[in-house]
C-alpha cells in the first residue's frame, strides 16, 4: 500500500470547510476515469472522520452516475488525506499489480 501511496504524488481533489458538494462528486468520478486512484485533501474536517468524508464523497460520485464501487484505499489523518480508487484497485495493490513498475509500463507499450 505504501508504494501506491507514494506513487500518487499529490491530491487532485480538495474538499473545503463546507464538505463535499455534488460538484465534488462529479469531479471525483471524472478523475477516477482518468487516473484510477486519487488522493483527496480534506480541509477543516469539523468533527467528521476521513472515512465519513470518503463515504459522503463516494455517495455523491455514485449518484452522479456511471461509476460504482469506489474503494477507500488508505487514510492519513496527520495530513487530512485519503486515497480512493475504482472498484478492484485494492486487490490490484494487494497482488502487487498496482502501481506498475516502469519495466511493466515499457512491456505494455507505455513510454
Amino acid at each position: 500500500m505504501e508504494m501506491a501511496w507514494r506513487f500518487i504524488k499529490k491530491p487532485l481533489l480538495r474538499l473545503g470547510s463546507k464538505g463535499a458538494a455534488p460538484s465534488h462528486g462529479n469531479s471525483l468520478r471524472e478523475l477516477l476515469k482518468t487516473h484510477k486512484v486519487v488522493k483527496v485533501k480534506v480541509n477543516n474536517r469539523r468533527g467528521i472522520t476521513l472515512e465519513e468524508a470518503f463515504e459522503n464523497l463516494r455517495n455523491l460520485a455514485e449518484a452522479s452516475g456511471m461509476i460504482e464501487g469506489i474503494e477507500l484505499l488508505r487514510t492519513r489523518p496527520s495530513e487530512n488525506l485519503f486515497m480512493c480508487g475504482v472498484k478492484g484497485t485494492l486487490k490490484l495493490i494487494e497482488d502487487g499489480e498496482y502501481p506498475q513498475s516502469s519495466t511493466q509500463h515499457d512491456d505494455a507499450g507505455y513510454s
